[in-house]
């Protein structure tokens, strides 16, 4: 009896370290995913060359395609993108990882932007998906798809 409850209690330990070894990595991801949005205000060209793995991809809402290939479509251009996009405000709202495995993980969450898009000042709320896959010791962006909600366009 006494090593079925030796057993018992090695099985709970161990849960309660994986519970917060995910726990960990879950504020991680969200604090990566809110210093994203605190570098493009700073216009901080280094953080997001090392945000975003060298294959990524991004559905955003106001394009029909799938961007890709960041250091070649994005990176070069970022300097324009942060003048013609200019956050001055975000708030995330229900954020939510989810592991898979010990290198990957999704991020969903709510937002609520105030923005500047070339000189016109917009208020918009939408939802974010963000796969985030664990390069060395750097927890980097694969994916990114957001979408605003009906009647924010």
């Amino acid at each position: 009896m006494k090593t079925v409850f030796t057993f018992a209690g090695l099985v709970v330990c161990a849960l309660l370290v994986l519970e917060t070894a995910q726990a960990q990595v879950a504020a991680q991801i969200i604090a990566r995913e809110k210093a994203s949005w605190e570098a493009w205000q700073k216009k901080d060209k280094t953080f997001w060359a090392d945000f975003l793995t060298d294959d990524g991809t991004y559905f955003s809402p106001r394009s029909p395609y799938m961007e890709t290939d960041p250091k070649v479509n994005f990176l070069p251009k970022i300097d324009v993108y942060f003048e013609q996009y200019k956050i001055l405000d975000f708030q995330m709202y229900n954020a939510r990882v989810q592991m898979l495995g010990d290198n990957a993980a999704v991020l969903t969450y709510n937002e609520s932007v105030t923005a500047d898009f070339g000189g016109k000042v917009t208020n918009f709320t939408g939802k974010v998906t963000a796969v985030y896959v664990k390069q060395g010791n750097t927890w980097k962006v694969a994916h990114g798809h957001e979408t605003l909600n009906p009647g924010m366009d």
